[in-house]
This record gives C-alpha cells, sequence and structure tokens, in this order.
C-alpha cells in the first residue's frame, strides 16, 4: 500500500457479500478535498457512486481517541469509523498491522454538486458526499482456520449449498464453536467415490483442515465436480468458504462458493487464488498418514497484558476484575490452564479464550470510560 513502506500486503477482510456496502464513514466533510482527490476524473457533478478499494487503519497514538481506526485511500484520510464502531474492531485490526498487512475493504463514495443547476458566475461548489464500506461483524474479518499448506486455489463466493452429515463429525467442529455462534472456515472439496456394485457415484466430500467433516448431496456434487477435477489436473486443491453455524450440542455448515459453470475462464487457467497465512495455531489435531497427532501450541488462548490509558478509580478495578473472573472461568471450563487476572490502577493482566479476546477487549475499554455494559453483558452470557 502507497502509504506504508514496501513490505506492507493488503489483507481483504473477510465478511462480506457482492458489492453491498453499508458501513457509513463519520466526518467525511472534513475531508471533502481528500475525497475530490481519490474521485479524480470518476467525479460527476451529476451524481455517480465510485468504487473504491480503502485501508482501515487504526491510530492508537491518536490524541483524542486511541481506538480510532481511520479510512483512507490512495494516501488521502477520507474519514474515520464511528466511535462505538471503531472499539469494537480496533484490537483485531491492530492484529493485522502488527503481522505487517494492512486491512482493505470495499467503498462506495458517493458525490454531486448540489449547485450543479446554478450557472451563476462565482458560486462556490456545495458539495454533497458520503463514503460507505463493506465491512462485517469483527469475528467474521478472518478465516476461523488457516489455509492448506498444499498447492490450492479459492473459489470465487457463490450462492449457499448445504452440508450434509454434519453431525456424524461434530467432534472436528465443536473445535470451531465461537461465543457469536457462526464461522468463515477454509474448507477443502475432494472427489469422494460412493458407487454400489449397482451404480456408479460421486460426491463432494467437505474437509476442514484435513479431517472430514461432511458431503455434498449428489445433486449439488456434480455442479462443482467438473471444476475440482480440472483443478487437481492442474495439481490444485479446491478451495471453498465454509460457512460454520454451531453450538455445544450441534453444528450446521454450508458451501458459500461459485459452481463450476459459474467460472470464469481466466480463474480455471490462471494464478491460483490464495488467503494470506495469519500463522495461528490449528485448532484440529494433525492428520498424519491418517492417524492424528495433536498440534503444538494448540491451547487457543489469548494472554492481555495492557498499561491503562489513565489510572482506574476502584471501582473500575473492581469491575475489571469481576470481568476477567468470569472470562478466567471460562478458560478453566475449557480444560486449559487459567490464572488469576491481575488489575491494579495502571496494567491488567489476564490469559483469556482468544476466541473470546475481542469481546473482553472492548469490555476493558468501556470500563476505562466507566461504561460497565459491555462487561455486564459478558459476565450475563458467560
Amino acid at each position: 500500500m502507497s502509504q506504508f513502506g514496501g513490505q506492507w500486503r493488503p489483507y481483504p477482510l473477510w465478511g462480506g457479500r457482492g458489492d453491498w456496502c453499508s458501513e457509513e464513514v463519520v466526518g467525511v466533510h472534513a475531508y471533502i478535498d481528500a475525497i475530490m482527490s481519490t474521485l479524480g476524473s470518476d467525479f460527476d457533478p451529476g451524481g455517480s457512486i465510485v468504487r473504491r478499494t480503502v485501508e482501515l487503519i487504526p491510530e492508537p497514538g491518536n490524541p483524542h481517541d486511541r481506538y480510532a481506526v481511520s479510512v483512507r485511500a490512495s494516501n488521502y484520510l477520507l474519514g474515520y469509523l464511528a466511535r462505538e464502531r471503531a472499539i469494537l474492531f480496533h484490537s483485531r485490526l491492530m492484529d493485522l498491522i502488527n503481522r505487517g498487512l494492512v486491512p482493505t475493504v470495499p467503498a462506495a463514495i458517493r458525490a454531486y454538486d448540489q449547485n450543479r443547476w446554478d450557472d451563476t458566475p462565482g458560486t462556490p461548489v456545495d458539495l454533497s458526499v458520503s463514503v460507505e464500506i463493506q465491512l462485517s461483524d469483527p469475528h467474521l474479518l478472518t478465516p476461523g482456520n488457516e489455509p492448506p499448506e498444499i498447492p490450492y486455489t479459492l473459489l470465487p463466493p457463490g450462492s449457499s449449498v448445504q452440508v450434509t452429515k454434519v453431525d456424524d463429525h461434530f467432534d472436528v467442529l465443536r473445535r470451531f464453536v465461537e461465543p457469536e455462534g457462526e464461522l468463515e472456515l477454509l474448507v477443502t472439496l475432494h472427489e469422494l467415490d460412493v458407487s454400489t456394485a449397482k451404480t456408479d457415484k460421486w460426491v463432494v466430500e467437505i474437509r476442514v483442515d484435513g479431517h472430514r467433516i461432511g458431503q455434498l448431496t449428489p445433486q449439488s456434487s456434480a455442479k462443482f465436480l467438473p471444476a475440482i477435477r480440472h483443478l487437481d489436473s492442474r495439481g490444485l486443491v479446491t478451495v471453498g468458504r465454509g460457512w460454520f453455524r454451531g453450538s455445544s450440542v450441534s453444528a450446521q455448515v454450508s458451501l458459500l462458493a461459485a459452481k463450476s459453470h459459474e467460472l470464469p475462464e481466466d480463474f480455471l487457467t490462471g494464478e491460483p487464488q490464495t488467503v494470506i497465512s495469519l500463522n495461528r495455531p490449528r485448532r484440529t489435531p494433525v492428520v498424519m498418514g491418517g492417524a492424528q497427532s495433536v498440534a503444538a501450541d494448540s491451547t487457543p488462548t489469548f494472554s492481555i497484558d495492557m498499561d491503562t490509558s489513565r489510572p482506574l478509580t476502584p471501582w473500575q478495578q473492581k469491575e475489571a476484575t469481576k470481568l476477567l473472573l468470569a472470562a478466567s472461568a471460562e478458560v478453566g471450563l475449557r480444560g486449559f490452564p487459567a490464572s488469576e487476572p491481575y488489575v491494579s490502577t495502571n496494567s491488567i493482566k489476564a490469559v483469556v479464550l482468544e476466541s473470546h479476546s475481542e469481546e473482553i477487549l472492548a469490555a476493558l475499554a468501556g470500563v476505562e470510560e466507566s461504561d460497565f455494559s459491555l462487561a455486564n453483558r459478558y459476565r450475563s452470557v458467560h
């Protein structure tokens, strides 16, 4: 990205569908000149919607709000996320920045000249401008697992297809259950021969991290098998987005991927479409020659070690401690080593579930502002 050094890589955030942009960027009227420069020759005084890819940059050093997230394009500052939204996304976006990745999303910029019918000489231009971006919920910004370590290509998004026989593999899927009850996963598609003595039949088997989690019906399989076979001839595994909904007792998986007849020629013959690895620990056992072994460092916990922006009052310390005790209890309930949280006037230390970290950090930010609603909500749910 241009405003960063060459070592930075753009990371398109997940969760979006199509080109629908509905998250309003605030403060845009303070950056009219920058927006006009971004639009360039695409600006139509009569009104237009211009599509751009923009960057979401957290600003922990912002003197007005350390949870601020700016929206930028081509070195221009276009506005900010609304504060109540920015506080939910800040830590996850910072994690990507710390990995040398720049979070990007699609944007729709609407602009028109409100005085376009007034031909009075010297009349200043009065612009109407809005910027909206495509932004999912915080827990859906990145896939819930890492991409395959073997050559693969990711199918473009498509309409939802139900994965069957999921309940038979809940031992695998339960490892991906999140507090929000949903997650996107990178799943691999494989041709499976289920022929009998009387009929020849092939279906598509769906796997996560090498583990079977279900299959498509024969009718649905027929719409993906030509592409799977073609990509296999190129030495590529077929990967798609899997929409996972799960709780402690049940699971559903849908495949959100384009079917064979929907794929353009340049996808079938072009360079593989891949996802940047975030090098996170695996949640499932490693498949090794048909056997399974637990991956090293697979404990899905997150260490909080932070200095507060201002001294905490005794009441704030009490609320933060209650929140973190509940979070530590969740770690113990999952069978992982738990530790007593530490809260002082100036620092907070705790070990929480990685899947809860976004929610807990947002709640701690609220505690610092003497807003305990997110902390109370966490404790009421867990």
